[in-house]
């Protein structure tokens, strides 16, 4: 080795290092470094049953979710992550499958889809103080699907096919003033709120693939996010508002990605065949839960979220999204 290389060498090693020590120094974290520094996703669960619809509650000390209890068995489970230990959250409901809970931001209602097959699927609103149900009924044959509260807990949004293709419908948490919020082509699904609820972002197959869109909370202003020939479903907003998990076919086979409210800056949390899928955000906006299919085992895992584009004096790019 030439003199040159060794000493090229020693400067770059000396260059890393001192930009290290500036870095702990300082207390600062640049995107590249976040990125390569990534910690490896923690498995939550290690029984490999089918699982689904996983959602933070308790400040994200616990996490609900639906769990195969039998091939024709769906229960909500509560995971204490603190000791590890899993209960039903639903007692009691017979053969009946219960997914998708929903707690409302207050603490006060809890939303699931109850059915006893997939055409028989009804929305439940539980007011957890008064233990009462109420149920929010249709005519047609379609069953309702992936229901979400509105952040100031007064109000459930969610999706089903009165007339015509699936669309989104807000109602009432006491049943009352069921309305329409979109008319459009396709099948529309998987509705998410931003924090100060006044956009909606949800998936809609109006192309004949899923794409991601954002609307007014009343179904005005609708704005396409995504370009894909394939699939991008479920999407859920950050804590914060700045960012979309959502799951996509794009690259294959069922992978994360994490993108900003505005649909730019398309980072994949996942990559490979397995099925990854069903994304929710940690409370603290910087993790995110998947249900990951590894050798036929279905278990959560917890991510977390590389830093997304930079601004010339390195901080994250603020969101310019509506």
């Amino acid at each position: 080795m030439s003199s040159f290389s060794q000493s090229a060498r020693g400067v770059e090693s000396l260059w890393r290092a001192c930009r290290l020590w500036v870095i702990c120094a300082l207390g600062m974290t640049l995107p590249f470094l976040h990125d390569s520094a990534l910690a490896e996703p923690k498995q939550l669960t290690k029984d490999g049953i089918l699982k689904r619809d996983p959602y933070f509650v308790d400040g994200g000390k616990a996490l609900l979710y639906g769990y195969d209890e039998q091939d024709d068995l769906v229960r909500v489970l509560r995971l204490d992550l603190e000791t590890g230990k899993t209960e039903p959250f639903v007692p009691d409901v017979g053969d009946k499958h219960h997914i998708e809970p929903k707690l409302s931001p207050d603490g006060r209602f809890l939303s699931v889809t109850e059915c006893t097959g997939n055409l028989t699927a009804k929305l439940v609103i539980r007011n957890l103080e008064e233990r009462k149900d109420v149920y929010i009924t249709h005519s047609g044959r379609g069953g309702t699907r992936s229901p979400v509260f509105t952040p100031d807990s007064k109000r459930v949004v969610y999706a089903f096919a009165e007339t015509g293709p699936q669309q989104l419908w807000s109602v009432q948490v006491d049943g009352k003033e069921k309305k329409q919020l979109t008319q459009s082509e396709g099948v529309s699904n998987w509705p998410s709120f931003t924090p100060d609820g006044k956009r909606i972002i949800f998936s809609n197959s109006r192309e004949n693939n899923y794409e991601i869109y954002s609307m007014n909370a009343d179904g005005t202003d609708e704005k396409r996010l995504t370009e894909n020939t394939i699939m991008d479903i479920r999407p859920v907003v950050s804590p914060d508002g700045s960012q979309i998990a959502f799951t996509s076919t794009r690259d294959g086979g069922y992978n994360v990605y994490v993108m900003r409210i505005d649909g730019t800056d398309i980072r994949a949390l996942t990559t490979g065949l397995d099925r990854d899928d069903y994304p929710a955000w940690h409370p603290d906006g910087r993790h995110v839960v998947i249900v990951s299919e590894k050798g036929g085992r279905f278990d959560l895992y917890l991510h977390e979220v590389p830093l997304g584009a930079a601004s010339p004096d390195g901080k994250p790019l603020a969101d310019t999204g509506s």
